[in-house]
């Protein structure tokens, strides 16, 4: 919670409606999403797994945040990935907390072709936030990371989605949406969550 008493949710999408005040939430909010501490790791931890059993060596992170994510990925691969992420002031927050990682204020809806020498491209939890730019997003995939990866973490919800239901409202629905080819996935909740993590990985 800010300062001024408004959670990450009044900066991102409220009442149904994206707002995308990214540098607002990371400037008065401390640890949006409680990153600092992760407390649901299935997808995360998925990815990790993901990343071991394909042996893939290099990673685009697009939405690294405060840089938590990267740190355990770094710790359980040894893969420094390029993190990226819309928001300056996260960017400049995830160097101070982690000066040994490789951190980049960057716009995937602009930029991606700019990463194109990495393996695998990571879209960490910002599906929902990118939405109207994904089928152009797949088309830069498609041109410039042909025969690479992408991997997908997304949390779903359980019946009370309100933004994005136009695209896709589950796990399934969203692979019916990607236009590559599934090669591992994982769907994991607990019966008290509202929301449900997945992973996905697809050759592209």
């Amino acid at each position: 919670m800010s300062e001024t008493g408004k959670t990450y949710h009044d900066y991102v999408i409220k009442d149904g409606k994206f707002i995308g005040k990214f540098d607002e939430m990371y400037a008065e909010c401390n640890d949006p999403w409680t990153q600092s501490t992760q407390p649901n790791k299935y997808s995360r931890m998925a990815g990790i797994i993901h990343l071991k059993n394909f042996n893939i060596k290099s990673v685009l992170e697009c939405g690294c945040g405060l840089g938590y994510y990267a740190d355990w990925i770094k710790r359980e691969t040894d893969i420094i990935p390029k993190s990226i992420d819309l928001s300056a002031v996260a960017i400049e927050k995830a160097k101070a907390l982690f000066p040994d990682l490789d951190f980049e204020q960057a716009n995937i809806s602009t930029d991606l072709h700019k990463f194109k020498a990495y393996e695998c491209v990571m879209l960490s939890e910002i599906v929902w936030y990118i939405l109207p730019d994904l089928k152009n997003l797949f088309e830069v995939l498609e041109k410039d990371f042909k025969g690479k990866y992408l991997m997908v973490n997304q949390v779903f919800y359980k019946g009370t989605q309100k933004y994005g239901t136009e695209f896709f409202t589950n796990l399934n629905e969203f692979i019916a949406y990607v236009p590559f080819s599934l090669i591992a996935k994982c769907e994991a909740t607990t019966i008290n969550d509202s929301t449900i993590e997945t992973s996905t990985l697809f050759r592209i």
